[in-house]
């Protein structure tokens, strides 16, 4: 298959694939659709190719895409959010001019133009440290570095997972944790509504998982680490139990979910 400049792919539930904003098309784009669930008719549109998964999990299907892009950057969609024009294309253009760089964090907002989250003022390079806030559909890759380091998204989290959430943030972890260059840009490349599993705090479900996704990238440090997150974030807990229970990952089996 020829190659091309960009793959968006987008993971998306069959029955919400005809809800897709899809860009504009162009000659050095692809679009790749990993469906989950049952089998939806092709979108009538040259550029678009619909893989069917058995399997559901936001994470599975977006390392479908990962192995079926053809483009040398690529940016992964929701099947609820648009894209900014200006920013993808400063974003490609980033790509082009800094070819050192492998991965790029940018801002979205939601359907009130507001920032969905706060970000740095201006680009910071990532670590581990400082970007557990990040979405997918704010991260471009270069490809070829993630191929040759063998760097995929977690299947244990993310959306359609028990840890519903920091697939992102394991995802750009490991990336810095194998020399990969990861930075922030302070522009907006994505439309989101408000409400999404990123943004929930306050129930045992969510607790969990977020302690989840911390073991995961601070191995044996990880108690420190969700203890530094609930002093910089004490009041997105709802109950001292909860407080107790994140830190030091306490979660029975019998807790009512």
């Amino acid at each position: 298959m020829d190659r091309k400049l960009i793959t968006i792919g987008y993971s998306s539930l069959s029955n919400r694939v005809q809800e897709i904003a899809l860009p504009a098309q162009r000659d050095e784009v692809e679009i790749l659709i990993a469906v989950q669930g049952e089998y939806m008719d092709p979108v009538e549109r040259e550029d678009v190719r619909m893989i069917h998964l058995d399997s559901f999990g936001a994470a599975k299907s977006r390392n479908v895409i990962l192995t079926e892009a053809v483009g040398e950057i690529v940016f992964f969609g929701d099947d609820d959010m648009r894209w900014d024009e200006s920013g993808l294309k400063r974003t490609i253009e980033y790509f082009q001019l800094n070819e050192s760089v492998d991965l790029v964090l940018c801002q979205s907002k939601n359907e009130f133009g507001q920032l969905r989250k706060r970000y740095f003022r201006g680009k910071t390079r990532l670590s581990k440290y400082n970007s557990a806030k990040a979405a997918t559909y704010e991260i471009a890759i270069r490809l070829a570095s993630f191929q040759m380091k063998n760097i995929t998204f977690h299947e244990d989290f993310g959306a359609g997972t028990k840890n519903f959430l920091g697939d992102e943030f394991i995802f750009i972890s490991e990336a810095c944790e194998a020399d990969l260059t990861c930075e922030f840009l302070p522009w907006t490349i994505a439309i989101h509504p408000s409400s999404s599993s990123g943004t929930l705090y306050g129930t045992i479900k969510d607790t969990e998982a977020r302690a989840n996704a911390i073991q995961q990238v601070f191995g044996r440090l990880a108690i420190f680490a969700r203890l530094g997150f609930t002093l910089r974030n004490p009041f997105r807990f709802k109950s001292f139990m909860l407080i107790i229970r994140f830190i030091f990952r306490w979660f029975p089996k019998e807790a009512d979910q």
